[in-house]
């Protein structure tokens, strides 16, 4: 039983932790054979994408409720929390990554990406890790 629990949790980090090793092995191909070729307009398009998903979660989780504390005497009382769009950024950042695979600047955005957007795979793993019901055997199995 101790076994399924360590299997279950490293294939869930290891499927959390592929959109930045893709970016990283983007970058890491871009960095030892360089191509002049130009990267794909529809890798920007999907970086844009991203970017708009990581704006709206930054401004959910950090702008919206400062905004309102501001405005309601520092008080929070009747805030009401907006989800953002988690893992789109990371979906869209890794679709880019392998659209423009082994071109720097497009890794480096998603890199970028997804170590900003609090709606990333990178968030979400650093959330769970503080969690360790997450991680543990549950008592009622």
């Amino acid at each position: 039983m101790r076994v399924t629990l360590v299997v279950k949790n490293l294939a869930f980090a290891a499927l959390m932790a592929s959109p930045v090793a893709l970016s990283i092995g983007s970058g890491w191909a871009a960095l030892i054979a360089p191509s002049g070729t130009k990267e794909p307009a529809t890798a920007w398009v999907l970086i844009a994408l991203a970017s708009m998903a990581m704006t709206i979660n930054l401004h959910l989780s950090y702008l919206r409720p400062a905004l309102y504390a501001k405005l309601h005497d520092k008080s929070m009382e009747g805030y009401k929390h907006a989800s953002g769009i988690p893992l789109i950024g990371s979906i869209l950042a890794a679709i880019a990554v392998l659209v423009a695979w082994g071109k720097l600047l497009v890794a480096v955005a998603s890199l970028v990406i997804l170590f900003v957007d609090t709606g990333s795979v990178v968030w979400l793993f650093a959330a769970l890790a503080r969690d360790r019901s997450f991680w543990s055997e549950s008592k009622n199995a």
